[in-house]
């Protein structure tokens, strides 16, 4: 199943209905229920915004939301709208009008995961070669060393 990437329009409503949760959410320790119904399901009936009883049922439900995940309408909505699909930060590809990873991300966890199992063995092998590199530079400077010594010792 593929999911339609959210309109700008899209957009600036999910950061409308943020602002409306947050300001339902302003009271320290979460909003508290009301009088009237417990929540939505509470209802007999569909909903009817024209009667209180309804509204308080939603305010309720949502009331109800907030405290059982504080903070979730700016991490879903803020991190969706202002994260995700923000293009400068390239996680969705721009040429789809569905959401779906952006080609370089995609490319990127290709190459990661075929990278992934040589990994631990390509580093020991590189530094298998630094340490013999070391070791011979060192062997050679040393022997240069020893036979200078040796030619001063002889010339003297």
């Amino acid at each position: 199943m593929k999911m339609a990437k959210p309109t700008a329009s899209d957009i600036e409503a999910g950061f409308d209905l943020l602002g409306v949760l947050t300001a339902i959410d302003s009271r320290w320790g979460g909003p508290w229920a009301t009088t009237g119904p417990s929540d939505l399901n509470a209802l007999d009936c569909d909903f009817d915004a024209d009667k209180p009883e309804h509204l308080q049922a939603l305010y309720n439900h949502l009331a109800k939301l907030l405290r059982r995940a504080p903070g979730f309408p700016g991490r879903v909505l803020g991190g969706m709208c202002a994260v995700i699909c923000y293009e400068r930060n390239m996680f969705l590809d721009p040429a789809l009008d569905y959401l779906q990873l952006h080609p370089d991300l995609i490319a990127g966890l290709q190459l990661l995961e075929a990278k992934r199992a040589d990994f631990i063995s390509s580093l020991e092998r590189q530094a298998r070669a630094v340490v013999a590199e070391t070791v011979e530079s060192a062997a050679a400077r040393h022997l240069a060393e020893m036979c200078a010594a040796a030619e001063q010792g002889a010339a003297a």
